[in-house]
């Protein structure tokens, strides 16, 4: 099946991807002008398309790389590339989403340095940075300060000087901020922190058939996904299993975060999601199951970004 070609992939498979890519995001144009899905007050409509195609395909492939160079998932595949294009099908016109979830690449990049690093100041620093940018662009996303101190206790090197570093690096751009505030002499309005309106799932009802059925396929294959990786978890290498669990925590913070603001944040969770998605993938045993699952995934992610032009 497809799945044996994304592990220990040939050259040809990674231009198949490239095309892979370029198909999901035309796609919605057969049922809509290609104007009119990604028009924009900022952008033109074919810059943006462009966006659109190259932003989430170094984003996924950014992730796949992360994984794989870090002996997360030591088999080299195109797995997780493939899985973070399909669950993230909902977003079509979201530049703010697309800048956000690459720099917060970087902060997951940086988390993974800190392991048995005895003085990881740098790396926590730079993600606490990072994190205070995105608090300006997504202002909930300071509650990701929580992964910071986990991966912490998880890599065995927080310290109170840890945490002082964290602070620092998340109030460094506030301090820019206010300067630059200062000298412009504009009003200071800091970001709507708590900004909390929780989703109602009633609203489950109003959903068209594409989107309850990839709803369901995708639930489905997190379900074999985090079942299998409870049961491997423990014969995993201690870094494996260390970092696992961060990105358990990373996906358990941003799905909190989603439910309890808006659909936006729901990208941020296909990170942490997509690799434990592919750990399942690349390492069941059952073969069958796990390209049933994948492929049923991917006619539903098609289906779905099919009809999503219409439910706008």
């Amino acid at each position: 099946m497809f799945l044996k070609h994304l592990i220990s992939p040939k050259p040809s498979i990674i231009f198949f991807f490239i095309f892979f890519c370029f198909i999901f995001v035309v796609f919605p144009a057969i049922n809509c002008n290609i104007l009119t899905i990604y028009s924009s007050s900022y952008f033109h409509s074919i810059i943006l398309l462009v966006l659109g195609f190259f932003i989430p395909f170094f984003l996924s492939l950014g992730l796949n790389n992360i994984i794989y160079e870090k002996n997360i998932i030591r088999k080299e595949n195109l797995v997780i590339g493939f899985v973070f294009i399909l669950i993230t099908c909902p977003f079509v016109n979201t530049f703010k989403v697309w800048i956000s979830s690459f720099l917060l690449l970087f902060l997951f990049n940086f988390l993974l340095e800190s392991y048995q690093k005895e003085l990881p100041f740098s790396q926590f620093f730079n993600s606490s940075l990072i994190l205070g940018v995105l608090t300006f662009i997504f202002p909930n996303l300071i509650f990701l300060i929580l992964i910071l101190i986990v991966s912490g206790i998880n890599y065995s090197n927080i310290s109170l000087r840890v945490i002082l570093t964290i602070l620092l690096g998340f109030v460094i751009p506030y301090i820019f901020y206010f300067v630059f505030i200062f000298l412009t002499d504009s009003i200071f309005v800091l970001p709507a922190f708590g900004n909390f309106s929780q989703m109602s799932f009633s609203i489950v009802k109003g959903f068209h058939l594409s989107k309850i059925i990839w709803l369901l396929v995708l639930f489905l294959v997190a379900l074999f996904s985090f079942h299998e990786l409870f049961n491997w978890l423990y014969k995993k290498s201690i870094k494996s299993r260390r970092t696992f669990m961060t990105i358990i925590w990373f996906f358990i913070i941003t799905i909190l975060i989603a439910i309890f603001s808006s659909w936006e944040y729901f990208y941020f969770a296909a990170l942490p999601l997509s690799v434990i998605i592919s750990n399942y993938l690349v390492y069941t045993k059952k073969r069958k199951i796990a390209n049933i699952l994948f492929s049923v995934l991917i006619i539903s992610s098609f289906f779905y970004k099919y009809m999503i032009v219409l439910n706008l």
